[in-house]
């Protein structure tokens, strides 16, 4: 049985919980070459076999999208931390976690993988997601209430 991993961004606003569907050393750690990523200094994971629980106060996220605007980049409005990477489709939501932004624990150590999906069509990027993100629940609401 693996460990949830519980983290959140750096004022507090923004929890996540991560229940690892394998131990933690075999989940992905993913560095992003897009521009938002590298500026971000983000190292990313996700696991379609995990689940990942975003908890939010109330108008404490904000919501960027860039470049083709398919994906959120769920930002703390109150500290500006990176949180997660979002994206729905046919009622479920995936993501994909920064593991720096939200302190997560069993990722410090290690080296990520460089990724550059730069020539990926939208249609191989939304199955890449699909396939590869972590399935997500985002609650808006007052943390531990």
């Amino acid at each position: 049985m693996t460990q949830t991993l519980n983290g959140s961004c750096h004022c507090g606003a923004v929890h996540v919980q991560l229940d690892p569907g394998k131990p933690v050393a075999e989940l992905a750690l993913r560095a992003c070459q897009c521009s938002f990523c590298r500026r971000q200094g983000s190292r990313t994971t996700s696991d379609p076999a995990s689940r990942l629980h975003i908890t939010a106060a109330p108008g404490s996220l904000t919501r960027y999208r860039f470049g083709r605007r398919a994906v959120d980049f769920l930002i703390c409005r109150e500290c500006a931390v990176y949180v997660a990477a979002m994206i729905e489709d046919e009622g479920q939501a995936y993501a994909t976690l920064n593991v720096v932004g939200t302190d997560l624990p069993g990722f410090a150590d290690r080296e990520p993988e460089r990724l550059d999906y730069h020539d990926e069509t939208d249609e191989q990027r939304l199955a890449r997601r699909k396939a590869k993100w972590t399935p997500t629940v985002l609650v808006e609401a007052v943390p531990n209430a």
